[in-house]
């Protein structure tokens, strides 16, 4: 049995691994991760994959550098920055080779080894003050 820790790490490690299978492997069949800032709400896990693979293909580069990781029974709070270079498309915005660092937090529900509930809350207007430049 993994604990929240450890399932909170292997997903953070799939995420800086551009693994989105993996991300998905962590998710229960039955699942719901909602991204705030772009209206997103996915119940399966292979949603999430897809997602995952398109900003893996806009930001090759992407990173996500956990700052701060609060545990409380089978949740977990995860504070990050997320850096970047858009190199593909990203919904409107044309790859310029743009930097980008956004802050977030993701609110993380576990149940029996698996991710039930994921909520992502990052700046949107952060996101297009970055890749609007140039």
């Amino acid at each position: 049995m993994a604990s929240i820790t450890q399932i909170v790490t292997d997903l953070y490690t799939a995420y800086n691994n551009h693994r989105p299978a993996a991300v998905a492997q962590l998710y229960a069949p039955q699942c719901r991760h909602r991204d705030i800032a772009v209206g997103a709400d996915h119940s399966k896990p292979e949603q999430i994959a897809a997602g995952l693979a398109r900003l893996f293909e806009a930001l090759p580069d992407v990173q996500w550098n956990l700052e701060e990781i609060l545990i409380d029974s089978n949740r977990a709070a995860v504070s990050y920055e997320l850096s970047g270079h858009l190199r593909g498309r990203l919904g409107s915005y044309e790859p310029k080779g743009q930097s980008l660092r956004l802050a977030g937090v993701q609110m993380l529900e576990v149940c029996d080894n698996q991710i039930t509930t994921s909520t992502d809350y990052w700046d949107g207007g952060a996101l297009h003050r970055q890749l609007s430049k140039i």
